[in-house]
């Protein structure tokens, strides 16, 4: 009988698409006999993480604090995440799940005798609005933290490429892919936001950020309007820049035709999208994107990360520059206009095949598995 894993997922950016991979890992893991504590912070926990660890009472969670920057702050929660490890371990694996929680797994687990696994979720230095000084001081980072870890997981071969770039040796970085399960059909439900039935949604899910491109989408929209009267854009999620972004759209004059829904199950509400927007400044390799060609829908999203892996240019929907808000609008503007062409691209979407989270969580697991021999 293969021996069953113990396993400590460290865990920041308790949200959004992180929080989504964590928890298919978690139920795939767990499926497969293996045994999963976590431990997370509840400074960025939302809902639906909170209600996912809500719904697992056979899961050990334990909240620690930590703050996304890093800073002499951490060094309580590190004390409380070796304590945590000494209290309940041995564990075979710590998986450091985001940048802080990569950086605490790889601090805590020196003496611990665990194999540490890296999960960057689109690594810091992808970011290209990030300044050359603070872009130089993560990079170095990463390559001392890279000493201390066995191996590391990119979300997407673009992610891989990154990582590579900063010095880090690719026999160290393994790819496996983000994946979401099929979908379900579900009623559109437009009519509960006062939207008409021949209105053309655009949908966008994420955290209102510097990073998803909130402005560059809100921008883009503003122009959309001018073209296609019946469009319409549905935002689901909050974050930091979303009161910005009102504003913005106020001036504008666009707000009008904006819905605001914010951090909710946004898989209840593709049905009542006609196509995505994902206008990310960067990416790993968003669930998002994931479930909206999922479930079917024509994507216009910006060149990063991962995207090429699930959209098809032409095909399935639009690439465009990032940052580039023309781009955008000229995308979005076709497609809201052409009911065919958004009909072409859901049919072939639909059609296209993709594996699912059980891959994902298999592929996982054997890396578990080739470390943990390793360290026999």
């Amino acid at each position: 009988m293969r021996k069953r894993l113990r396993i400590l997922f460290v865990v920041e950016a308790a949200a959004t698409g992180v929080a989504r991979h964590i928890f298919d890992l978690l139920d795939g893991l767990q499926a497969r006999g293996h045994t999963i504590d976590v431990l997370y912070s509840p400074l960025r926990e939302d809902a639906l993480f909170r209600a996912d660890r809500l719904a697992r009472p056979d899961v050990r969670f334990a909240a620690v604090a930590m703050r996304r920057a890093p800073g002499v702050q951490d060094l309580r929660p590190l004390r409380k995440i070796r304590r945590f490890i000494r209290a309940n371990g041995p564990y075979d694996i710590l998986h450091g799940h985001s940048s802080k929680g990569g950086l605490m797994a790889r601090l805590a687990a020196p003496g611990s005798g665990a194999r540490v696994v890296y999960t960057p979720h689109a690594i810091s230095t992808l970011d290209p609005t990030r300044a050359p000084l603070p872009r130089l001081v993560y990079g170095l980072g990463e390559r001392v933290l890279a000493l201390a870890t066995d191996a590391l997981i990119a979300v997407s071969s673009q992610e891989r490429t990154a990582i590579g770039r900063l010095g880090i040796p690719l026999r160290k970085v393994v790819c496996i892919r983000n994946a979401v399960a099929p979908l379900p059909p579900g009623p559109d439900r437009r009519g509960d936001l006062g939207l008409a039935p021949d209105d053309v949604v655009i949908g966008f899910v994420g955290r209102c950020s510097r990073q998803k491109a909130i402005d560059v989408l809100v921008a883009a929209f503003a122009a959309v309007r001018r073209k296609v009267p019946a469009a319409r854009l549905l935002v689901i999620g909050d974050g930091p820049e979303k009161d910005s972004a009102r504003r913005q759209a106020e001036a504008e004059g666009c707000a009008a035709d904006i819905r605001w829904l914010g951090a909710c199950d946004a898989r209840a509400w593709y049905p009542s999208f006609d196509l995505l927007a994902l206008p990310s400044r960067y990416e790993g390799l968003s669930y998002t994107l994931l479930e909206a060609a999922a479930a079917g829908l024509p994507i216009v999203a910006s060149d990063v990360g991962g995207v090429r892996d699930v959209v098809a240019d032409g095909l399935t929907g639009r690439i465009v520059p990032p940052g580039n808000t023309e781009a955008l609008a000229d995308a979005l503007a076709l497609l809201t206009r052409d009911s065919a062409l958004r009909a072409r691209y859901a049919e072939a979407a639909r059609t296209r095949r993709r594996p699912g989270p059980a891959r994902m969580v298999a592929r996982t697991e054997t890396l578990y598995r080739i470390l943990c021999c390793r360290g026999d």
